[in-house]
């Protein structure tokens, strides 16, 4: 199946026979194939074409289970996205003094970087790790495939 009749499959199959992909349990497993894929294909073509604005992903449960999950020393990663993988509550803005712009020996604040293994406050792990089971409400990302 070309490229092109996979991307307009689902919806034509679905205007050609609707009481098989609505009816029935294997038309339907079908149909939500056939939309995954597209909807798999749709956010590649978008991860190509559009300025990629986020470095890091929440850690979800299923993330080290996953075949894109690299682990280098306390840095996690996942690798198909090339983004880094925090905890929830995780990334804690490093601040430094440096001169302000106004003039004078005023110095003002400014972020110098995010230690994305301290936390935002004193939360417990019990929390944090609640939290990595509700990532993505329960379930894995799109993304994920297994070992």
């Amino acid at each position: 199946m070309d490229e092109e009749t996979e991307t307009v499959g689902w919806w034509k199959a679905l205007a050609t026979d609707p009481e098989y992909y609505t009816n029935t349990e294997q038309g339907q497993k079908e149909l939500a194939d056939m939309i995954r894929k597209e909807s798999e294909r749709l956010l590649e073509e978008l991860g190509r074409s559009v300025k990629r604005t986020k470095e890091v992903v929440w850690l979800s449960r299923f993330c080290t289970a996953c075949r894109h999950f690299k682990t280098e020393g306390r840095k996690v990663t996942c690798d198909r996205w090339g983004v880094r993988i925090v905890k929830p509550f995780h990334g804690q803005a490093v601040w430094k003094q440096v001169p302000s712009r106004l003039g004078g020996d005023e110095k003002e604040p400014v972020v110098d970087g995010v230690d994305w293994d301290a936390k935002w406050r004193e939360i417990s792990d019990k929390i944090v790790e609640m939290a990595v089971d509700m990532v993505n409400g329960g379930v894995p990302y799109f993304c994920y495939t297994r070992d």
